[in-house]
């Protein structure tokens, strides 16, 4: 091999390959909502879309990005379900670069414990029911449903494998704090096989 390309070779090496994969990442799949703010996504380089937003910390930011966020147009993994889970957090770190944020961002600090926030008499908003049930159904390992959440009532609607996958995704979200009722849209793909 020529010293040239050796060289060459050994350079590219040397320089992280995720700068230049996250941004081609946001380029190829993120930039047609948030260069422009398509639907309300929060724009690049402009740190006041992203004000409210960075509350939620790195990690909060990097959820919404891979589970969607109810009731926006954000959907999970923006809708590309074949980007790996470091890509999509690529693309956050990239976005989060253009106004000055890295994945170092803490969330805002939690309402202390005798507040009216954590008291158990008092609404969870519909938003963070929403994410607090998706959660509770990724853990439960079922993918594929919408989550609708309004003062306590839970939709759960989508195609799931199996009768036990919809048992299972009921008792995980009746499990999350705040849920008082589920309305149960769930259909079991077993009904949809032929002999």
């Amino acid at each position: 091999m020529r010293p040239i390309v050796r060289s060459l070779f050994l350079l590219a090496a040397l320089i992280p390959a995720s700068g230049f994969a996250s941004s081609e990442v946001y380029k190829a799949r993120c930039a047609l909502c948030h260069d422009a703010g398509a639907t309300g996504a929060p724009r690049v380089g402009l740190p006041a879309d992203w004000r409210k937003r960075s509350d939620k910390g790195y990690a909060g930011l990097l959820r919404s990005a891979l589970q969607g966020v109810p009731g926006t147009a954000m959907l999970p993994k923006a809708g590309f379900p074949e980007l790996s889970e470091d890509e999509v957090a690529g693309a956050v770190q990239y976005m989060l670069s253009t106004v000055n944020l890295t994945k170092d961002l803490p969330a805002a600090a939690p309402a202390p414990a005798g507040s009216a926030a954590a008291s158990p008499s008092v609404r969870v908003d519909d938003l963070t029911l929403a994410l607090s049930v998706a959660d509770a159904l990724v853990s439960a390992k079922i993918g594929g449903v919408q989550i609708e959440a309004r003062g306590g009532r839970v939709t759960l609607k989508g195609m799931v494998d199996d009768a036990a996958a919809v048992a299972r995704a009921l008792k995980a979200a009746r499990a999350v704090a705040g849920v008082r009722e589920i309305e149960n849209r769930l259909v079991s793909a077993e009904i949809f096989e032929h002999d």
